[in-house]
């Protein structure tokens, strides 16, 4: 059952910023079918989506997300600027990860601007699919990170530990389905 959280208060801070540090992967899943240009083509452009996380408590609170791409180097670099909202908090998220098509690798850093929280990512990636582990640079958040893309679809979910979220999900859908990429 669905519960809106009357309180923005009811919440840590320590789980906003930790929400924050998940969000950052929210839209960095791989498009379904890669080309020889790189894994992260076809991804540039705009994506909105909305989901849930519940909460230790039991409680489950909606979010809202848009997230903007620009991809780069060959389409094995992308910048994510995303912004999710839920009824107790907002979150600004803005990241840059890398993938190493060697080493099937995916390595990055973000930073959330609302609560000034930063910290890395490291995971594997392939066509459709990254699991990653994110982190913060205090060691006080550590999330894992599943991202599945299908077309213009992705399923997000993210395990953080430690904290009083225990779940965050998100269905994301690029609005118009010709994607856009930048490679400078």
């Amino acid at each position: 059952m669905t519960r809106r959280v009357p309180n923005p208060s009811r919440h840590s801070i320590s789980a906003r910023h930790s929400i924050s540090a998940a969000l950052l992967l929210v839209c960095f899943g791989l498009p379904a079918s890669a080309t020889a240009t790189g894994l992260f083509d076809g991804m540039g452009g705009p994506w909105k989506g909305d989901g849930s996380i519940a909460w230790t408590t039991g409680e489950t609170e909606r979010m809202r997300c848009n997230a903007k791409y620009k991809v780069e180097r060959e389409g094995n670099r992308i910048t994510q600027n995303l912004t999710c909202a839920t009824d107790s908090t907002r979150l600004v998220v803005k990241s840059t990860i890398t993938f190493n098509p060697d080493a099937g690798a995916i390595t990055g850093q973000w930073s959330e601007t609302t609560y000034g929280v930063n910290g890395y990512v490291t995971g594997t990636a392939s066509t459709g699919a990254v699991n990653a582990h994110v982190e913060s640079t205090d060691h006080r958040f550590k999330a894992n990170v599943t991202v599945k893309t299908i077309g213009a679809e992705q399923s997000v979910t993210i395990a953080p530990k430690g904290i009083d979220v225990t779940n965050v999900a998100v269905q994301l859908k690029r609005p118009d389905s010709a994607a856009v990429s930048t490679d400078e």
